[in-house]
């Protein structure tokens, strides 16, 4: 009887544990990868959720055809690009979307002016 109460009290901890495995998305609990680029002729792209810094940039690049050439990682946050009127760029990451962009816009506008954010992500 000892070892079938042994038995069920594990059970119970480990189910829940399994559970939350499975419902923690595709990069599980560790780090979730994410990327956010930007190239000539307007091209931009973004990736989150992935498994590896590499899964992430080649998720990104696929979606803006490897045309992005200013592209920058992240992971378990959120990061955004913002680009000015003159060519002028920066990059941000913060916990949230709002934060991330903020941060872009305030490096980009250390830059030049006319800053307006292009792309953001988030892989938390």
């Amino acid at each position: 009887m000892r070892d079938l109460t042994t038995r069920i009290l594990a059970a119970a901890v480990v189910l829940p544990a399994l559970t939350g495995i499975a419902v923690a998305g595709e990069c599980g609990f560790a780090q979730c990868w994410g990327a956010v680029g930007i190239g000539p002729g307007g091209a931009w792209g973004y990736s989150y959720g992935k498994y590896s810094e590499t899964d992430a940039v080649n998720a990104l690049q696929s979606e803006c055809e490897w045309d992005c050439d200013n592209v920058h990682t992240f992971y378990n946050t959120c990061g955004a690009i913002a680009e000015g009127d003159s060519g002028n760029w920066g990059y941000g990451w913060d916990g949230t979307r709002s934060q991330a962009e903020n941060n872009a816009l305030r490096y980009c506008y250390q830059n030049g002016g006319g800053c307006t954010v292009r792309v953001w992500a988030c892989s938390p």
